[in-house]
């Protein structure tokens, strides 16, 4: 698996490491542990340009996905699975508005991400239930993570990804 990581504006939130480490939780727990994309991360310009020119709604957003394997059949073992832009400053205002960390603000944003690349969506009902279902299963490991990391464990490359038993 790689991921690839863009900084288009700056300054961190998360350190390259960490954001790997949240979507690598994603892919392992997901069964597509083989799999690349690549998450850019932007500002809200940026975001509103994409969201205006393929989803045609004139307003910025948070967070947009670009799956490139939409309609085919998974899982095709090392393939690109798509792209994720999320804009930072978006983020920070998240994180105030809903008083969590930026880190953990972004690390929702990357799970939701992820989630949209492996065809999860949140159109219907039932499809918002199983997707926040998720986002809060992967945000509490993203948690338990910060704040061990924060208290001065996770020094080596253990990071969030468990072992398989």
């Amino acid at each position: 698996m790689r991921i690839h990581i863009e900084r288009l504006v700056s300054p961190n939130i998360l350190s390259d490491y960490c954001c790997r480490q949240v979507l690598s939780l994603v892919l392992a727990d997901q069964g597509f542990s083989s799999y690349d994309l690549t998450l850019v991360l932007t500002d809200n310009r940026y975001l509103h340009h994409l969201n205006r020119r393929f989803r045609g709604i004139d307003r910025t957003t948070d967070v947009i996905a670009f799956a490139l394997l939409e309609g085919a059949p998974l899982p095709i073992p090392n393939r690109t699975l798509g792209d994720i832009y999320i804009s930072l400053p978006r983020a920070r205002s998240q994180a105030r508005r809903y008083r969590v960390t930026p880190q953990e603000e972004l690390a929702r944003l990357m799970i939701h991400g992820v989630l949209h690349l492996l065809g999860y969506d949140h159109i219907r009902p039932g499809q918002v239930k199983i997707m926040q279902r998720l986002e809060e299963k992967y945000l509490t490991a993203c948690r338990r993570y910060f704040t061990a990391k924060k208290a001065g464990g996770y020094k080596s490359n253990k990071g969030l990804i468990p072992k398989r038993r």
